[in-house]
């Protein structure tokens, strides 16, 4: 297992013989008349970090994988935090845990498919976790066994918080104009058969990316497999889009995803179907 890093100031690749500059003490700011770094200020030249830890299938056919930090928000959260361990992927040799699936395997989506597996993310999600961008706790969506009808999930079905759904109504034409589409699993949430859980310990979440994107049969629904969005690249700044790609060496550019397998909607078009 590999763990990308950069050397640290003083460490391999530091100029020998030369000390590494360090941080004026309160005290030395105090003798030269100026102001401490408030701590709020501190917390702004440092955003939250978290840690992804990736597998994926090389050009040889050979599994490698990395452990990376990387910034704490929603485009590299939502690659990594799909399902949440326990969840069962139907795959061409049978249903297997999330936490078992490798690259290379071969999942069944819900259009017929078979699609090889190329990389696997996950992230820990702790008690008390925040978002971010969103300032708010990071929970969970509980979806009970058969709340959308029969075997559908069974047993109950754990998503992670920007977890999407393949949604097939009649009403979609006239929202969108399509027999389906991906939708937030939180659109559902009700408090009764589909409920937002906040975990009480960490709790692991994963995510696929497929060869060609599609809906994963996970437990009864179909869970959508990983994909950044079209056009993503363009709402980027280079050095951010760079980080991110990182995450996923068996590609060397966004388009490298492929096209998507359905549009995406959000929680308030999914609403608006209900009116």
């Amino acid at each position: 297992m590999s763990y990308p890093h950069r050397a640290a100031a003083g460490g391999p690749g530091a100029a020998a013989g030369r000390a590494a500059p360090s941080a004026p003490s309160a005290q030395a700011l105090r003798r030269r008349g100026q102001a401490e770094p408030a701590p709020s200020a501190l917390r702004a030249r440092a955003p939250m970090t978290r840690r992804y830890d990736a597998s994926w299938l090389t050009p040889s056919g050979e599994i490698d994988s990395s452990t990376r930090i990387a910034p704490a928000i929603t485009l590299f959260e939502e690659a990594f935090s799909a399902l949440a361990r326990g969840a069962v992927v139907q795959t061409d040799e049978g249903p297997v845990a999330i936490e078992d699936i490798q690259p290379g395997m071969r999942a069944l989506t819900a259009d017929g498919r078979v699609e090889t597996v190329t990389w696997v993310g996950s992230m820990v999600i702790y008690p008390g976790m925040t978002s971010e961008a969103e300032g708010e706790a990071v929970t969970l969506t509980r979806i009970t066994a058969e709340a959308f009808g029969q075997g559908r999930p069974m047993p109950d079905l754990v998503l992670g918080p920007r977890a999407r759904l393949c949604l097939r109504d009649p009403r979609l034409m006239r929202v969108a104009g399509v027999e389906r589409a991906f939708v937030p699993a939180r659109a559902f949430l009700d408090g009764v058969s589909v409920i937002e859980v906040t975990p009480i310990a960490p709790v692991t979440a994963y995510h696929l990316v497929l060869e060609r994107q599609g809906a994963l049969r996970v437990d009864g629904l179909e869970v959508e497999s990983y994909h950044p969005g079209e056009g993503v690249e363009g709402m980027i700044e280079p050095r951010m889009l760079s980080l991110f790609l990182a995450q996923f060496p068996q590609i060397e550019r966004i388009a490298d995803f492929g096209p998507m397998a359905a549009p995406r909607l959000t929680r308030f078009e999914v609403e608006s179907l209900w009116d």
